[in-house]
């Protein structure tokens, strides 16, 4: 079975007894789980490893009434692909600003996911951090502080920090407008949110955006990804270089590097 089908189906597996602690068949699952070549063959991004851990650790599908007891050999094999993968995700060396909105509401699920928007924020910007050479990561509400995640850090840690600093509303122009204050050389701009929102009534974010490649010279992208909404216009939707990612899944990071690369 290909690498991501055989995650896909771990749960399924396990409902139907084929997989079981201390046996055979979980052994070598979970051998080849964590093979590297095998990880950078099949090109399985670590995000989407984190999301397959997080549904198979709930025990329950989020679509359906399927229930399965999950196996700790399985979780720890999850974990630890998850990150063995960086180490294959295709850098794009442009230089990013990821602005991570830490709201409150960052705390609710992210839809169709077993994770929450905060978690799936912050392992985004991990792995950015850790693929990229150039990453400046930064929360954001209504103010923005940078956040010290660095290259080896684990997303236990990386949590702490974004978890510490919750606060607040949400002004999606903070990133950009910090950026241009601080003269910072900036190729991809990132905010990652949980819905449609901004704060700062003086400036919408695209605004901020071309006031950015102004003073700066530089011709700035724009993600915006709203994990949640249903909805969306923060981007400008005449602008070739601003995306909406509206909602989560495993697609989102790939169209992300191919957008920043185009």
């Amino acid at each position: 079975m290909p690498m991501t089908a055989m995650v896909r189906n771990l749960a399924t597996m396990t409902r139907i007894g084929l997989l079981k602690p201390l046996s055979d068949a979980t052994r070598t699952v979970c051998e080849r789980v964590v093979d590297p070549e095998k990880l950078k063959k099949a090109r399985v991004h670590p995000v989407a490893l984190l999301m397959a851990l997080r549904t198979y650790q709930s025990g329950k599908g989020e679509r359906g009434q399927n229930t399965w007891t999950p196996i700790q050999q399985v979780n720890d094999a999850l974990d630890a692909a998850f990150y063995k993968a960086f180490d294959f995700v295709e850098p794009t060396n442009k230089r990013f600003f990821i602005g991570l909105d830490v709201s409150g509401s960052m705390s609710s699920p992210c839809a169709g996911t077993s994770m929450t928007c905060c978690e799936g924020a912050t392992a985004l910007s991990l792995v950015t951090r850790h693929v990229e050479d150039q990453v400046e990561i930064c929360a954001f509400s209504t103010g923005l502080q940078p956040l010290p995640i660095g290259k080896s850090i684990s997303l236990v840690e990386a949590m702490g920090y974004t978890r510490r600093v919750n606060f607040g509303g949400t002004d999606c122009a903070l990133p950009m407008i910090y950026a241009e204050q601080n003269k910072l050389s900036v190729d991809v701009f990132m905010v990652i949110t949980d819905s449609e929102t901004w704060f700062n009534p003086n400036i919408h974010p695209f605004q901020a955006l071309k006031s950015y490649r102004q003073k700066m010279g530089i011709p700035a992208k724009l993600v915006v990804i709203g994990m949640t909404s249903s909805g969306f216009s923060i981007a400008d939707p005449v602008d070739p270089y601003s995306m909406d990612v509206v909602g989560w899944s495993t697609d989102v990071p790939t169209v992300i590097s191919d957008f920043a690369r185009s």
